[in-house]
């Protein structure tokens, strides 16, 4: 029959977390293989050692006071719930745990084990989760600028409640559009083409889309869904898209040769009916500029044939091409 001090020991080397026995003395007696490994020494090589060789330089002088209150009241004790402890390895790098003591008596003799867990993985997943937080809080505080200043260019005005209900709607959806593609990228950005294609969906067999690949920033997405958004619905109520035979062709590039590199758009709108220049400004023509405002220049031209659209904006604040040697 195995003697029942080989099953604890057993029990101990085999168990999922570093365990080391210290004696009254404040010296290691026991440590088992996993602690070592987690520490970094070699087999036996902790027995003996002072327990100070696992305190941070930075802590080591203040430690043997805090052993002196625990011995005065020994008792189970977490440590590290709610704040930072670390332990030392050999080469003196350090990395996060949380510690559980446990005084015991043996043979008339005060020990204390001490419980070692690793929680390296748990605090990079919490910086993670801390920085995603940040980060969602400053996407929710854009997005409600945003929304915002939809809402005033949309709801302001002589514009009946209904009309401007529904323009508003319109708008926003443009916007859940837009932040679609860049959920699906990740908050990368969102490609210029898609965003394009998804305000224009409904025309696809009459607008034509030429470019390079551009990953478009988080907020120049949402001004050029805005910007893309009144372009097709000012070509679908007055523009090429109202008549049958009407087209439109929407081309794009990086111009190298200027500094600094820039992203031009142009949008240009044929076969509808003939184009006058507007009487008065629209809040659809407020929204490109607002939005254009932003990132770069633009200009709009009433053709008779067409209305024109050109931007140009640093490439820099537009986002970035996809391959490069496209250009």
């Amino acid at each position: 029959m195995r003697d029942p001090r080989d099953i604890v020991h057993m029990i101990l080397e085999s168990g999922p977390s570093g365990l080391v026995l210290v004696d009254g003395g404040a010296r290691i007696v026991f440590a088992n293989e996993h602690a070592e490994e987690l520490l970094g020494f070699a087999r036996g090589e902790l027995v003996g050692q002072p327990i100070e060789c696992l305190v941070p330089d930075r802590f080591r002088d203040g430690h043997p006071d805090l052993r002196r209150v625990f011995d005065l009241s020994p008792r189970d004790r977490p440590m590290g719930m709610g704040r930072d402890l670390a332990a030392r390895r050999k080469d003196g790098s350090e990395f996060p745990v949380e510690i559980a003591l446990k005084p015991m008596t043996v043979d008339g003799r005060a020990y204390v084990l001490a419980e070692l867990v690793d929680i390296t993985e748990r605090k990079r997943t919490e910086d993670r989760q801390r920085l995603l937080i940040g980060e969602l809080n400053h996407r929710i505080q854009n997005l409600f600028a945003v929304i915002q200043s939809v809402a005033l260019s949309s709801l302001s005005g002589e514009r009946p409640l209904r009309e401007a209900r529904d323009v508003f709607i319109d708008r926003l959806q443009s916007l859940g559009r837009a932040y679609t593609l860049m959920t699906e990228q990740e908050w990368r950005g969102a490609p210029l083409r898609q965003i394009l294609a998804s305000e224009t969906s409904a025309f696809s067999d009459r607008v034509t889309l030429d470019g390079v690949e551009v990953m478009v920033k988080q907020n120049a997405a949402q001004s050029f869904a805005l910007l893309l958004h009144e372009l097709t619905t000012n070509a679908v109520k007055y523009g090429a898209l109202s008549a049958p035979e009407g087209s439109i062709a929407v081309r794009w590039s990086v111009e190298r040769d200027l500094r600094p590199m820039a992203f031009v758009l142009s949008w240009q709108e044929d076969g509808g009916p003939t184009v006058a220049p507007p009487t008065r400004s629209g809040y659809g023509r407020k929204i490109i500029e607002d939005t254009m405002r932003r990132i770069g220049k633009h200009s709009i031209e009433y053709a008779p044939q067409g209305l024109k659209y050109r931007m140009e904006a640093p490439l820099e604040k537009v986002g970035w091409v996809v391959d490069d040697s496209a250009i």
